[in-house]
């Protein structure tokens, strides 16, 4: 019985020195475990700000393109407006006030052009211009 005893004391001591084995073995671990996390997430990091710089430059790239593209838009639709004014004619400054004249009179662009034996579309020109400064000297007082 004695050797029972024995045998049954020498398992919880190996059982006792396993359980102390396997808590160092773990609290090794443990403290291994930070310094592999901060390496990890110190790598991570660098390649979350190495691809982020790559794809701001990119965007900066992209960005340049479509500014560059929109300028010579700008400057095709300025040629062209240009272009259109150009061809719009001049009309003196009697002919102007007689027309805004018969139109504050309430004649339509028709009668007007028959009065004035002029083209109609110069007497809408006229006064629609005219009445589109006035439009807009008026919102420049109110401002």
């Amino acid at each position: 019985m004695t050797m029972e005893w024995l045998s049954v004391a020498i398992i919880f001591l190996l059982l006792a020195m396993n359980i102390k084995l396997m808590l160092s073995v773990k609290k090794q671990q443990a403290e291994q475990a930070p310094v592999g996390i901060h390496e990890d997430m110190a790598e991570f990091i660098a390649q979350l700000e190495k691809e982020n710089k790559e794809l701001y430059d990119k965007l900066l790239s992209h960005l340049k393109g479509s500014e560059s593209d929109l300028v010579e838009r700008i400057e095709r639709l300025e040629e062209k407006l240009a272009s259109e004014f150009e061809e719009v004619p001049e009309i003196d400054s009697i002919e102007t006030e007689k027309i805004m004249q018969l139109s504050r009179q309430g004649f339509s662009f028709e009668q007007i052009a028959k009065v004035l034996q002029t083209e109609y579309g110069k007497v809408e020109l006229v006064v629609n211009r005219n009445n589109q400064h006035h439009e807009n000297t008026k919102e420049d007082e109110v401002l």
